[in-house]
């Protein structure tokens, strides 16, 4: 199976009504064309699965929303997303934040009226396991280890992949090494900093994130822990590897494959 892998997306409809934070935003407002780049990627590679790894939207209106899945289709792929921060918050709100907001569960309830479910979820295919891991604010769900440790203990090559990187030294280390300012509370899992230990060493090849907006690889007890960029291109302002995305090749001998594009 080949598995295209998408990071932050952050769409903002033209239709939107909150007209003064989408000016405030249009670094990502303005962005929406560059994703026929995206698209063209993808296409090219014949993915099997598309997985997007969070912030679909700047902030939840149904107006993004519907245009984050109108831009969807153009794909012409099947795809799944793990939810960001940003797929949950109002406009005043779309700074990070590491608890989820009160309006966050009418805000799913939403997403899944359009058929767009954002919870922990296991997908079986060619003997690899993919778990979707819900971490939009910094921490998963009550649970989430126990599910973890039962998704993860049998035969089956593991990948995770998630919006917010895991804690652990080496992925904090990265982190500050190309942006020495980033809050570590918001920018890895600081809600649940005991998961990579207690669920996923020894137990998971490969774990994937976005969230920070630039691309980065790191190891940690045996597990890769790749960070995937900006899935679009921002107007007027550049991130590291923005409009890239990756390709995972689960039919590969031993470790999946991965490559960047």
């Amino acid at each position: 199976m080949r598995i295209a892998l998408i990071g932050d997306l952050h769409f903002i409809s033209p239709d939107d009504p909150s007209r003064q934070w989408r000016e405030q935003r249009r670094h990502f407002a303005e962005a929406w064309p560059s994703f026929a780049r995206t698209v063209a990627h993808v296409r090219r590679e014949s993915p099997d699965l598309v997985v997007f790894l969070g912030d679909l939207v700047d902030y939840y209106s149904d107006e993004n929303r519907d245009f984050a899945l109108n831009q969807l289709d153009a794909l012409k792929s099947p795809w799944l997303v793990t939810p960001g921060n940003h797929d949950f918050s109002l406009p005043a709100e779309s700074d990070e934040a590491t608890t989820e907001r009160p309006e966050a569960k009418e805000i799913r309830r939403r997403w899944a009226a359009r058929g767009v479910a954002m919870g922990n979820r296991a997908i079986a295919c060619d003997g690899v396991r993919l778990l979707l891991v819900d971490s939009p604010n910094s921490s998963v769900p009550e649970g989430t280890v126990d599910w973890l440790r039962r998704e993860t203990d049998g035969s089956a090559r593991n990948i995770l992949i998630t919006h917010v990187p895991l804690k652990t030294p080496e992925m904090a280390k990265y982190i500050l090494s190309v942006e020495p300012q980033r809050d570590l509370r918001k920018y890895v899992q600081s809600g649940a900093p005991s998961l990579f230990d207690e669920a996923v060493r020894g137990r998971v090849e490969t774990v994937f994130s976005g969230h920070l907006h630039f691309p980065g690889y790191v190891t940690t007890g045996g597990t890769a822990m790749r960070l995937l960029p900006l899935g679009l291109c921002a107007f007027g302002k550049t991130y590291r590897g923005q409009g890239g995305i990756g390709i995972l090749d689960t039919k590969a001998q031993g470790p999946a494959t991965y490559r960047a594009l």
